[in-house]
């Protein structure tokens, strides 16, 4: 009997010289393709692409060969930007390549950082940025007219009250040609002094509540005492009495009141003058109104003398 033995060799050639081809112009968001093709030599039995160390998945803008060497994407977009990574495998070998992609972008998400209100005579500086490949350039306007500033940051030295207004930062892109604008109201006040000390608006406002509230407190406060007698009130009535006395001691000490008698008139219309008419005396005589006489008064020749009639 005879044998046969049949068997056949498959050779697997070493994966090399994987390299990766990308796009030679610059690719703009919304408005460019990308092409990556992949290259190498050796049995390739898989090919693996990667971005970010993510493994990178068809999509609408992703197109990938039948073949799985090439990827195209279309249109661009500024989340495409990062390094791309192509790995050819063989049961007995792999190689990888990688390809960084750069996507220009922007300007976008303008803004500018610095105060609203500063005090007279103080330095200030604000800053723009935006996001943009590659970096933006900057420009300024100051209520509407060009500064001839040139940088990221716009800075005043020291503040004059002709420093307020608007100010305008200005992003261009000279390879998008796109350029995107963004405005900052800045005001110059009289402040407690250098460094930016003063008090705000906010604060002002509440000193002046807090002193209100305790001025309404005080007058508050008088009132309530007013009102429980704990303070007299000072208004006084026509008996020259304090409303806030008590009547028992309008009654234990009465007053008294005064009149003239140094003369009278009879009823005859003639007039009487009383002492002499040389060294003129007046006599007082206490009158209580409501009040009985403790006693009666001393006899009217005990006191004075009728002095000659005059015609």
């Amino acid at each position: 009997m005879t044998y046969i033995c049949s068997f056949s060799l498959i050779y697997t050639e070493k994966v090399s010289n994987v390299s990766l081809i990308g796009p030679k112009e610059l690719l703009i968001e919304g408005n460019s393709s990308a092409n990556i093709t992949s290259e190498g030599t050796g049995t390739i039995t898989s090919v693996e692409w990667i971005k970010d160390n993510s493994p990178l998945s068809p999509s609408n803008r992703i197109i990938f060969s039948p073949d799985n060497r090439s990827v195209s994407i279309s249109p661009v977009q500024k989340s495409d930007n990062g390094e791309y990574q192509c790995t050819y495998r063989n049961p007995v070998s792999s190689e990888m390549a990688k390809l960084p992609l750069i996507i220009n972008y922007g300007p976008e998400d303008v803004s500018i950082n610095g105060p609203d209100v500063v005090d007279l005579g103080v330095s200030v500086s604000l800053s723009c940025s935006a996001k943009s490949i590659p970096s933006a350039s900057f420009s300024w306007r100051f209520n509407g007219t060009d500064t001839n500033v040139t940088t990221d940051t716009f800075t005043i030295a020291e503040t004059d009250f002709t420093h307020s207004g608007d100010y305008e930062c200005t992003a261009s892109n000279n390879v998008t040609k796109r350029s995107n604008s963004q405005r900052h109201a800045l005001l110059v006040k009289v402040g407690g002094g250098g460094g930016g000390g003063g008090l705000t608006t906010g604060a002002i406002v509440g000193i002046v509540i807090g002193v209100l509230v305790v001025v309404a407190g005080i007058c508050g406060l008088i009132v309530y005492l007013t009102k429980t007698k704990k303070i007299p009130n000072l208004t006084l009535h026509k008996n020259g009495r304090a409303s806030g006395a008590p009547a028992s001691q309008s009654r234990q000490q009465p007053e008294l009141n005064y009149a003239d008698i140094s003369h009278f008139q009879k009823a005859g219309g003639e007039r009487v003058i009383l002492g002499s008419s040389s060294e003129p005396s007046t006599e007082y005589a206490e009158v209580n109104p409501g009040a009985k006489s403790k006693a009666p008064p001393p006899p009217y020749g005990s006191q004075v003398s009728n002095p000659p009639l005059r015609r």
